[in-house]
């Protein structure tokens, strides 16, 4: 490879990570993970963008089982440190997103 080839690659590298960067920083699968809440009763909105401004026509249980597709910040509360996370119910195959303080990860994160 000529020393220009290797420049293109390397500048085209760079593009791309930076084009990516500025999308915002997901966290991506975690596993299977838990959904929870203070009251055991309790319905957990399942949206369909990541916004509490967005339609919730489904719902979870605390207790039911989800895979964590990606997560990425809260913007509806500024300084959040929330994240909204796109999720998979294991049962169901429902897909929608939900908010981190809901979910019990399965790798202990947050």
């Amino acid at each position: 490879m000529t020393l220009d080839k290797l420049r293109s690659a390397f500048l085209l590298s760079t593009f791309a990570l930076a084009a990516l960067a500025s999308l915002g920083t997901p966290v991506f699968a975690r596993g299977i993970s838990t959904l929870k809440a203070a009251d055991p009763n309790t319905r957990i909105n399942v949206r369909t963008q990541p916004t509490i401004k967005s339609s919730a026509p489904q719902y979870g249980l605390p207790g039911d089982k989800v895979e964590v597709i990606k997560c990425v910040q809260d913007k509806d509360t500024k300084n959040s440190d929330l994240n909204w996370c796109e999720v998979k119910f294991v049962k169901s195959k429902a897909v929608g997103w939900i908010r981190s303080d809901f979910i019990i990860f399965a790798d202990g994160g947050e």
